[in-house]
């Protein structure tokens, strides 16, 4: 039998044969299964060690693995210290849904009091303290519950009570917390938050309770913050006042550790405070932004009516960044017991390398290099490199595996790349594509052709078309290995890459991005291109109501710049002034929350303060936020009376 050649073929049969091929070219294979981790890979020691370093997000998903691996109750032991990872990382809504799903009904009772404990926290994390007390209360009514849960319930019982402001209450639950506790560096720990409670009242209110007061420890303690307050000038006349103090409190709990952190503290944690100085680039290419800093933390300062407030100087560094030594230096002489600022990067790494840091000092950018950590130095600022990591967390969460990244190219995009890529890896996720984009241009049909394997198809298809010497009927399909693009833009990029998106058969991927993507103002006719994204901002650009819409009405009723870019530097004034007095809690409680403009504050290793961002996502060209379980109204929306002409109404 002769051979038979592909000449000798029948056009049509040579057609379908090629278009088979370019189909199956089209398309990569269907996606596999998102690998599981080997059991011996899952660890309690990887747990321990995420948990560390600040990586709430991958202790959970190691506490998971440990859980699948076990049998009761430790399994659902492990899945509420994942449940604990959750809330420390501020997930409200994955631990709710994790914390209903575990069945302790068999299990000791203490399991119950656990699993209340928790629910109690994110009663805090979700702004409901009324509601955590009432879960603590039940929790405390368990039989024969371990010293170390009773702890446990008293701590978070004083984190409820300082949420409704209600210190002294909080005081009194730490002093009757210290039975249950052992351990010198505990008990100095517990102190710690007494003391900063009681930071929080006035010399009126001071003097006012101690009338009042009949428990000696209480007294005692009151009569120590009175006399810290009225010798806060001098560290001698404070470490004098401290002598005399326990003399008359010979008896009294307070240790010799606690009592030497007042007049000396230790490192990382900040004395009494009656004078900051804030150091900002007044006068440079960044006035504006230092302006907006500057608005929001002297709005703070004029709204705070105690009268024992410190006193605030604003120092202008100028344009050089080199200048920020000497203004640094010069507050200090001038005997500042904090200082904020400088602002920028470059201001940041001066001030670091340079100068002593010999004053508390709440830097507004994130330091290039590692602190030494005997310093009491904090950095608070606006990275990029923290919304790229909540991105790989938050879409992590919420099941996806496989991304793909567009971004620019620049400095911002590739810090962007790299924030993205290292949380996601770490997490366990893959990286299936990624593209970069020109940001000058104004068509990105390429890049985003060339993100979805499309320029791949289409030259495959030119490929085949030359062999087969004709036209071939041809429709691109974008790979379906992927779950979602990371996508870096500002809203003018996104408003185009968006309908790209779309038109190449990806609508339906869904798209995670940063704050960038909102320009802050809220325009539904241009914006409606952005609908789908999902991006995590601060409160204070998305919700409308309740504290942010008071603070606004209080802080810039007349403020030029409100709901644009530089809102979110007021609003980074606003917590610069307003996380000071919570520093020390901050450090002293295992990722203990502020509830901030900007987000939920939290410390991490290196002084860093952390920012857990609110996620909301473009619907009808309007931000509309999708956490659940945060109460609150979003910042514009739309009104539907009028289908054809929506019509966008400010809230607050």
């Amino acid at each position: 039998m002769k051979p038979i050649f592909v000449r000798s073929l029948p056009r049509f049969f040579l057609l379908a044969v090629l278009l088979g091929l370019t189909a199956c070219e089209t398309r990569p294979p269907l996606k596999p299964e998102p690998a599981r981790p080997e059991p011996a890979a899952v660890s309690f020691k990887n747990a321990e060690q995420a948990e560390q370093a600040g990586e709430y997000v991958v202790a959970a998903r190691e506490y998971e693995g440990l859980a699948r691996q076990a049998t009761p109750p430790q399994r659902q032991h492990f899945e509420l210290k994942a449940v604990e990872s959750l809330v420390k990382a501020g997930q409200a809504r994955e631990a709710r849904d994790k914390l209903r799903a575990i069945d302790i009904t068999k299990l000791d009772a203490s399991f119950q009091a656990r699993k209340r404990i928790h629910e109690a926290q994110l009663a805090v994390l979700e702004g409901r303290p009324d509601e955590a007390l009432r879960l603590l209360a039940q929790a405390e009514k368990t039989p024969n519950l371990n010293p170390a849960l009773i702890a446990e319930v008293y701590r978070v019982r004083a984190q409820s009570e300082i949420a409704i402001e209600h210190p002294l209450t909080a005081v009194k639950t730490l002093i009757a917390r210290e039975k249950y506790i052992a351990g010198r560096n505990e008990i100095v720990n517990n102190q710690q938050l007494l003391w900063q409670a009681l930071a929080t009242l006035t010399r009126a209110q001071l003097v006012q309770e101690l009338k009042s007061a009949r428990d000696p420890i209480l007294s005692g303690w009151l009569e120590m913050a009175m006399a810290a307050l009225e010798n806060a000038g001098s560290r001698t006349a404070l470490g004098n006042a401290m002598d005399r103090w326990r003399k008359t409190h010979a008896g009294h709990p307070a240790t010799e550790d606690f009592l030497s952190t007042i007049v000396r503290p230790r490192p990382g944690k900040i004395g009494i405070v009656e004078k900051i100085a804030l150091l900002l680039p007044l006068t440079s290419d960044y006035a504006q932004a230092a302006a907006a800093v500057r608005d929001g933390f002297l709005a703070m300062d004029a709204a705070n009516r105690n009268p024992d407030k410190p006193k605030v100087s604003v120092i202008d560094i100028g344009a050089d960044p080199a200048q920020a030594i000497a203004a640094y230096e010069a507050a200090v002489r001038d005997g500042a017991q904090m200082i904020v600022g400088p602002l920028g990067l470059e201001a940041v790494d001066n001030i670091v390398k340079k100068t002593s840091l010999a004053a508390p000092t709440l830097l507004l950018s994130h330091a290039t290099d590692e602190i030494d950590s005997g310093k009491t130095v904090f950095q608070f600022g606006l990275t990029p490199e923290q919304e790229a990591i909540q991105a790989a967390e938050r879409a992590w969460l919420d099941g996806r595996r496989q991304a793909a990244l567009l971004y620019p190219n620049t400095a911002w995009g590739r810090r962007m790349q790299a924030a993205f890529t290292a949380a996601w890896q770490r997490l366990g996720g893959i990286v299936v594509s990624e593209q970069e984009y020109l940001s000058g241009q104004s068509d990105y049909t390429d890049p985003v052709k060339r993100l979805l394997n499309i320029v791949q198809s289409e030259a495959r298809k030119e490929r085949i078309e030359n062999l087969a010497k004709m036209k071939l009927k041809f429709e691109a399909r974008p790979r379906e290995d992927i779950d979602f693009i990371f996508l870096s833009a500002d809203a003018r990029h996104a408003r185009l890459i968006k309908p790209q998106l779309n038109y190449h058969r990806a609508a339906r991927v869904p798209v995670y991005a940063s704050s960038y993507v909102f320009t802050g103002r809220g325009d539904p006719n241009l914006d409606t291109d952005l609908n789908g994204i999902l991006f995590g901002d601060m409160p204070w650009m998305l919700v409308g109501d309740g504290r942010v819409a008071q603070l606004r009405a209080t802080l810039q009723p007349n403020w030029p710049h409100a709901h644009s870019g530089l809102d979110r530097l007021f609003a980074l004034g606003v917590d610069a002034y307003a996380v000071i007095p919570q520093l020390n809690r901050l450090s002293s409680e295992n990722a203990v929350r502020f509830g901030g403009v900007t987000s939920g504050l939290s410390l991490e290793r290196g002084g860093r303060l952390h920012r857990q961002l609110l996620w909301a996502q473009f619907r009808k060209g309007v931000p509309v936020l999708v956490d659940t379980f945060f109460r609150h109204k979003d910042q514009f929306n739309i009104d539907t009376g009028a289908p054809d002409a929506p019509a966008l109404r400010p809230r607050g």
